[in-house]
């Protein structure tokens, strides 16, 4: 039995168990994975793929959003009729897709042993990536436990898909960042308050509250409100912990750009800031030139 890595394109159809196809959304698709709804991948037969056979072990790959690997199963042929091109089915695992499609492997992890990936790809002749892949799925949660445990949170992976009301993974802020840190080699943990979500991420001796705010109708008491909120959070994990010589960082993910007089306040009180916009989440410039000279070099 062979395994591959298979991206998602507009030859990708999502089935449910009546064989409909499911909205081609990534959250209409996590929530269908997670509801148990979508139970089928199917996709045309090109390039490498001719070489694909029942059985074999199939990664789904969703490459929009530097999203990464959200799904695994087995294939199996899907009969098809003439015009229409073959294609093959792959029947997810749901217990091991459920867990990839909160907490995919991000893309750049993918690219680091990859990096020429296009069309489908056999992993058997790339054995350093298959080795990751599957080290993300079986191994990464315990390393995120044992770097989470001091803090007392559970880890993403475990806690971002329970819930009714409000599973931390309907989160439309915070979400988002969960596949940036994960590319960073954070582990990222939920601190859920009632209906609200905060992560709390740890790499090292680097530690991020992450917390979503909605500005509402006025957008500067709401904004420092959560500042001090955040803050409050990051004194108590400082103060609980003072002697493991950790770095504490608060980042806040706004429902939309906050004023500039805001933005300047906040940055400077090296506060990292990202707001929803039409394209994701984007993070103002100096956040993203603290990034990379002070909390990715650490």
């Amino acid at each position: 039995m062979a395994d591959w890595l298979v991206p998602v394109s507009d030859r990708t159809r999502f089935l449910d168990k009546n064989g409909r196809a499911v909205t081609a959304r990534f959250d209409a698709i996590r929530t269908g994975v997670l509801d148990g709804r979508v139970q089928t991948v199917t996709t045309e037969v090109r390039g490498a793929l001719a070489d694909l056979r029942d059985g074999d072990e199939v990664w789904i790959y969703w490459p929009g959003g530097d999203v990464g690997v959200i799904a695994v199963g087995h294939a199996r042929s899907y009969p098809t009729r003439k015009p229409t091109p073959p294609s093959i089915a792959v029947d997810l695992h749901r217990a091991r897709s459920r867990a990839l499609i909160v907490d995919p492997m991000p893309a750049a992890l993918v690219h680091r042993w990859l990096p020429d990936l296009r069309g489908a790809s056999r992993l058997d002749p790339s054995p350093r990536a298959l080795e990751a892949i599957r080290a993300w799925e079986d191994e990464r949660p315990q390393r995120d436990e044992a770097a989470l445990a001091p803090l007392g949170l559970p880890t993403w992976r475990a806690r971002a898909a329970h819930g009714t009301k409000h599973r931390p993974v309907d989160d439309r802020l915070v979400t988002p960042i969960v596949p940036f840190l994960r590319s960073q080699n954070f582990a990222v943990g939920v601190d859920q308050r009632g209906d609200t979500t905060r992560l709390v991420a740890r790499r090292a001796r680097d530690v991020m509250v992450v917390h979503g705010v909605g500005l509402g109708t006025d957008g500067r008491d709401a904004a420092l409100f959560a500042f001090g909120v955040a803050r409050e959070h990051r004194w108590t994990l400082e103060r609980s912990h003072p002697d493991l010589g950790w770095r504490f960082w608060v980042w806040l993910v706004f429902d939309r750009r906050p004023s500039a007089g805001i933005v300047g306040f906040l940055e400077d009180e090296r506060v990292l800031l990202s707001w929803a916009a039409s394209r994701g989440l984007e993070m103002s410039e100096r956040s993203k030139l603290r990034w990379f000279q002070e909390v990715r070099v650490g």
